[in-house]
């Protein structure tokens, strides 16, 4: 079930329109964590007002509304689509402009010439900024209407087809960063971990998942004990390169990193739990690998995540069908794609 609802939602546009040879200034600070409190400080263009009682059901005595999705895009070069550049997945929303004057948010303007402080009317503590990522989610303005952004924004529920599909977006975005943010304790977990008994690794892949709330959604609790014996089985040498050289830990064993060769995320792991009552945090399905390889898995470009996904999927393959879990070399890159 998606945490996000299409009515609690507006999406920005920033860096286009009209307002931008008048007025641009304000929008600077958008993306920007603010060196005062920490926080995130949104201007909506054109003029920051935002009616939160037609548009999000408040009582004409609140002054805000909270737990609203807001999604920011801008104009793609020489073309009229948008594509979504940072999201803050529950900020708080004023019905009219704050002042900043204490928020360090001076710029100068255009119109004026002279500088002037950015207002605000969109806060929170948590922005997802997607501008190094690669293919952001393109919204065909030609598909839905040509004047969808004449007011520099346009609310949940306008364009029921395309909110579900900026929402499934950016739940997997989130997915996807709670798993790398889960990674880092869960590696220390594994190091701090001994190895499961012989007795604890029967039947590990029939177990109940185990699902917990991260700091932005659910996330999967995986057992460092099992990763730990499937990194001692590999008598902690790299699967993808053997002669992959890392540091001596406490213990004095190489330091490797299990990684779960189906992405253990919380909508794969429903899936073949669902169809086939596999629980795919299980001994078959983690790989011991280096840390510089394991990066690669995740930050590396196309071509350097097929050709390791690969390299372990020819090595764990046998190994997953030995407890019921099948999957195609194709299937599993595209889970990497997604």
């Amino acid at each position: 079930m998606s945490k996000f609802e299409p009515k609690r939602m507006l999406v920005v546009d920033m860096n286009s329109g009209s307002y931008v040879q008048k007025e641009t200034g304000h929008e600077l600070y958008n993306l920007v964590r603010n060196p005062v409190d920490g926080r995130f400080y949104g201007y909506c263009p054109p003029d920051d007002r935002i009616n939160i009682c037609a548009n999000f059901a408040a009582k004409s005595r609140d002054d805000c509304v909270e737990n609203i999705l807001v999604v920011y895009v801008t104009k793609k070069e020489k073309s009229k689509n948008r594509e979504i550049i940072a999201f803050m997945p529950n900020a708080k929303i004023h019905g009219t402009e704050q002042p900043g004057e204490k928020l360090n948010r001076i710029f100068f303007d255009k119109k004026t010439k002279t500088n002037k402080v950015a207002s605000y009317s969109i806060e929170g503590e948590i922005l997802v900024d997607l501008g190094s990522r690669a293919n952001k989610f393109e919204i065909e303005v030609s598909k839905y209407s040509a004047h969808m952004f004449r007011k520099q924004r346009f609310y949940g529920g306008t364009y029921p087809k395309l909110d579900k599909k900026i929402i499934a977006y950016i739940e997997s975005i989130l997915e996807g960063k709670n798993l790398l943010d889960d990674d880092i304790e869960y590696q220390e977990e594994i190091q701090r971990s001994e190895p499961a008994t012989p007795q604890e690794l029967q039947g590990t892949e029939k177990r109940q998942l185990n699902i917990v709330e991260g700091s932005q959604g659910r996330v999967i609790a995986k057992d460092g004990r099992i990763s730990k014996s499937a990194l001692k089985l590999k008598e902690f040498i790299c699967q993808i390169d053997s002669t992959h050289k890392t540091f001596m830990t406490k213990r004095g064993t190489p330091y490797m990193e299990g990684h779960h060769l189906i992405p253990c995320t919380v909508s794969n792991a429903e899936d073949f739990w669902t169809k086939n009552s596999i629980n795919i945090d299980c001994l078959e399905n983690i790989v011991c690998i280096c840390p510089n390889c394991h990066r690669a898995v995740h930050f590396g470009d196309e071509q350097t995540k097929e050709k390791i996904v690969k390299a372990m999927y020819d090595q764990q393959s046998e190994q997953l069908m030995k407890v019921g879990i099948t999957i195609t070399e194709k299937a599993l890159l595209a889970l990497y794609k997604k």
